[in-house]
């Protein structure tokens, strides 16, 4: 198989699949360049500039490592054929819906991002495409991923407390903005992460191996400490605050 090699300033090289890079390549994949990650954190920390469009192809590439190592463990045995690749399509499509300053505006009622996706991976050149490439369920199926409605035993993986998306977006903030409170064991997590089977519903779940419990407190206290220096630092609430009264207004006069 050919890859495409994407260099990232996080994970260094990212190994984009031929299904993955058509996906990218759609307008509605690329629209993630012009959606800042952070919104106005920028006027607090000026290098968190950075975009979607990359935290998406770092939760793709954690989502494919993460694969790995579960299927070299035999962990993936149970798991449908597909089930790989549809994962991995949910990670890189996950904030696929987003639109700039999205969680401010959902604050005061606007559609939330998870909705605003259903359209752009069932039509469109993006459907399209998942429906060319992965089968004419793979939209319904992505989307459900996405919406953390799946009955996929690794729908921890896209949307949970171990997800994938946090562990990136945790680390590329940090990263960015210049703190040191990103820190997570990556490695020990994803290489402890084992399928485990609910003793009452017998259904499998995505879960961690005892001996990464500290992996797993360090995603919960890095979550902790970057909300408290930088998704809540009093300047950003501030212009945050006020971005939303500016389109509450300009709503209610328009």
């Amino acid at each position: 198989m050919q890859f495409e090699i994407i260099r990232d300033p996080l994970w260094n090289n990212i190994r984009v699949d031929p299904v993955a890079m058509r996906l990218v390549d759609t307008r509605e994949f690329q629209r993630l360049r012009y959606v800042r990650q952070l919104g106005l954190a920028h006027l607090v920390y000026p290098g968190a500039t950075h975009s979607r469009f990359e935290h998406a192809l770092g939760t793709y590439h954690l989502a494919s490592r993460t694969l790995s190592l579960l299927a070299e463990r035999g962990e993936l045995e149970r798991i449908g054929g597909d089930e790989r690749q549809i994962i991995r399509v949910a990670a890189l499509l996950h904030d696929i819906g987003h639109y700039p300053f999205s969680h401010a505006l959902e604050e005061i009622g606007a559609i939330n991002h998870e909705d605003v996706a259903g359209p752009l991976l069932t039509g469109g050149e993006l459907g399209e495409a998942l429906r060319a490439e992965l089968g004419a369920d793979a939209p319904d199926r992505v989307h459900a991923l996405v919406r953390g409605q799946s009955e996929s035993p690794l729908q921890g993986l896209i949307s949970g407390s171990l997800d994938l998306d946090k562990i990136e977006y945790l680390k590329r903030d940090a990263l960015m903005c210049g703190v040191p409170y990103g820190e997570i064991d990556v490695d020990r997590l994803t290489n402890s992460m084992v399928l485990l089977r609910d003793p009452a519903s017998g259904a499998l779940h995505v879960g961690v191996a005892e001996k990464a419990l500290s992996a797993l407190e360090s995603v919960l206290f890095a979550k902790y400490q970057m909300y408290r220096n930088v998704y809540w630092h009093h300047a950003v609430r501030s212009a945050t605050a006020m971005y939303k009264r500016l389109v509450d207004d300009a709503l209610r006069t328009a």
